[in-house]
């Protein structure tokens, strides 16, 4: 299975694509062989960080939910594979009250064609996760909030039997509005006992509202 490599500028992940599998347009062509020919090999993705007060006032839906499906397909425009995901909703944060949520991220494979997205959140059926999430498209779907900050899984502590929302982070350079790279002690806010994070989140999406009311 024959790949190329796509670089990464500072707001967007490293790519890998495969060759088109189906007729592009001349211009996608030309891009791929000029991003080709122009890669260069990096250590991980560099990623804009987003905080949790930034990424709750830029969701329009934030959830608690189990992911029950995922699917990988073309899309829409036929360019690159996208994972959607279905995603069943136990309690919502902002957003108001939906049973299901589908949610579309950059990467995944159909037959021997495998696209790869660093850091682009993975969706495994079974996991519960808590989302925050942005429209994509026109389409009733949904992509994550600052890139894999946005998806946060919740696992069981087998010591204390406690429900754990895990760091929000991956192994990736992240860096803030002014460009430089922030500091470790600065990253991620998990483990964090999943009742707690939940209220920490909805203070935060009440006082979104409140500072938003004429």
């Amino acid at each position: 299975m024959s790949q190329r490599k796509i670089p990464h500028r500072s707001d967007v992940p490293p790519v890998l694509l495969p060759l088109p599998p189906r007729p592009v347009s001349a211009f996608l062509a030309l891009a791929l062989v000029v991003a080709a020919s122009a890669a260069t090999p990096v250590e991980g993705a560099v990623l804009p960080w987003m905080g949790l007060e930034e990424m709750t006032h830029k969701a329009e839906i934030i959830a608690l939910g189990k992911v029950e499906a995922a699917e990988s397909v073309w899309s829409d425009d036929g360019r690159i594979i996208v994972t959607r995901a279905t995603v069943a909703v136990e309690r919502s944060l902002k957003g108001g009250p939906r049973s299901r949520v589908v949610v579309e991220t950059p990467g995944g494979k159909i037959g021997d064609q495998l696209m790869v997205a660093s850091s682009s959140p993975i969706f495994s059926v079974g996991e519960r996760v808590v989302l925050f999430l942005e429209r994509v498209g026109q389409q009733e779907r949904f992509g994550v909030v600052g890139w894999n900050l946005g998806k946060m899984v919740i696992r069981r502590d087998p010591r204390t039997g406690r429900e754990l929302v895990s760091d929000r982070t991956v192994e990736a350079v992240y860096l803030d509005r002014q460009g430089k790279r922030v500091n470790p002690e600065h990253l991620g806010a998990g483990p964090v006992e999943l009742g707690q994070f939940l209220r920490q989140v909805e203070d935060l999406v009440s006082r979104d509202r409140l500072d938003a009311a004429p």
